[in-house]
């Protein structure tokens, strides 16, 4: 199904794709390190850690909070 075709359907049932996609992005950049966000979605660095900044995140308390005891 191509891409445009599932972005029709979304809208036809009251679903914004783009707003959906953002919300989407700034969720797993609350959950995830940028580092881990770049290497597991193929993009670079600096746009994961673009959208950790908009999800208000600080990836040193991420890190502090992960590390084994």
């Amino acid at each position: 199904m191509h891409v445009h075709a599932v972005a029709n359907i979304l809208r036809a049932i009251g679903i914004r794709p783009l707003a959906a996609r953002s919300r989407a992005w700034l969720q797993m950049a609350r959950e995830a390190p940028p580092s881990v966000l770049a290497d597991a979605l193929g993009i670079r660095a600096k746009s994961a850690m673009r959208y950790a900044e908009r999800a208000g995140t600080d990836y040193l308390a991420y890190a502090s909070l992960k590390r084994p005891l």
